[in-house]
């Protein structure tokens, strides 16, 4: 049984609609990946599945992607939830073909509802691929130039992306 969620008279989703905007997210979270050559695909992918469990429960804001290079920020992208996404149209993934720097790593870093409380992270524990904590990581990306974005979308649940370069 699929659960639903209602958004607002603009529209409503379901699980499945979440499922296909974030595979859309892991898609450009792969591509990355594999043009930075600083995460692996099974990573990449790993972080999407958790993204799709922590929004299909309803706790996910935003996810935010940098590439960190020498303790500077070179890349970011930033995924904002918008459950009342009405007539959005949805982009295809891509955009995100980043530099290659020997020594670069790539930070998620996810803001969530106050429903996600540290109990109930912990109790998603088992069911999660990375290990999740706070974060004191500033993702205002103020070094960087905003540089466009896209968005993703299935009937009423959506992501807009921003990114930065």
């Amino acid at each position: 049984m699929a659960a639903t969620y209602s958004a607002t008279a603009t529209g409503s989703f379901t699980v499945t609609d979440i499922g296909v905007v974030v595979r859309q997210f892991t898609t450009d979270l792969k591509m990355i990946a594999s043009s930075t050559r600083a995460m692996t695909e099974k990573d990449a992918s790993a972080y999407g599945t958790d993204i799709e469990l922590l929004a299909a429960h309803g706790y996910l804001k935003s996810v935010d992607v940098t590439l960190m290079f020498g303790g500077s920020e070179v890349r970011a992208v930033r995924y904002h939830v918008d459950e009342n996404t009405g007539a959005i149209k949805s982009s295809r993934p891509g955009g995100v073909l980043w530099p290659e720097l020997t020594g670069g790593w790539i930070r998620v870093v996810f803001t969530h509802t106050s429903d996600l409380t540290d109990a109930v992270l912990q109790s998603l524990g088992s069911k999660l691929n990375k290990t999740w904590g706070n974060s004191s990581a500033d993702t205002s990306h103020s070094s960087l130039t905003s540089s466009g974005g896209r968005t993703y979308a299935s009937n009423g649940w959506g992501m807009r992306r921003e990114d930065w370069s």
